[in-house]
């Protein structure tokens, strides 16, 4: 056995059977897990069995600041329980209002751009009628108006 193994608690030490049922997972899964680079102490060969640092797998699998998951590494089961793991997540957060549907943002914010558009349609006027600002002045507010609205009106297609 290699000296790795030997620092590490007897009660901690896994062969992949034990790894699999540890976590409630099956061997093919623990297969996968191991091509997605969980840490082993000793790589399985032959007449030779792979061993496992229960706290290392654990710390590997729970870890909270990996990248986005990629299921097409997975077995066809473990594949499926992500997509349902993931389905009930985002019912989840739509449910207690982390998580707002496309369509929702959509409406709200064409609403909110329908009545800023209106707003300064009509801000030019308002400001001669009521604020008694001359004929240039409006017209230096009408182009000031109108570069904001092309500048957002870019900033949203770069960010669609």
């Amino acid at each position: 056995m290699e000296i790795a193994t030997l620092n590490i608690p007897a009660y901690r030490k896994a062969n992949k059977a034990l790894v699999a049922e540890w976590f409630g997972v099956s061997i093919p899964a623990v297969d996968g897990w191991i091509r997605r680079g969980c840490p082993s102490v000793q790589r399985g060969e032959k007449g030779r069995p792979w061993v496992f640092d229960l706290l290392k797998v654990a710390e590997w699998r729970f870890r909270h600041d990996e990248g986005p998951i990629d299921p097409s590494g997975m077995t066809p089961k473990d594949r499926l329980d992500h997509y349902r793991a993931e389905r009930e997540r985002l019912k989840l957060e739509q449910e207690t209002g982390s998580l707002i549907p496309a369509a929702d943002v959509e409406s709200v914010t064409a609403e909110v751009m329908k009545t800023l558009a209106q707003t300064l349609d009509t801000l030019p006027d308002v400001l001669e009628r009521d604020a008694g600002i001359s004929g240039e002045t409006v017209q230096i507010v009408q182009r000031v108006i109108d570069a904001a609205r092309e500048s957002m009106y870019a900033d949203m297609v770069k960010l669609t």
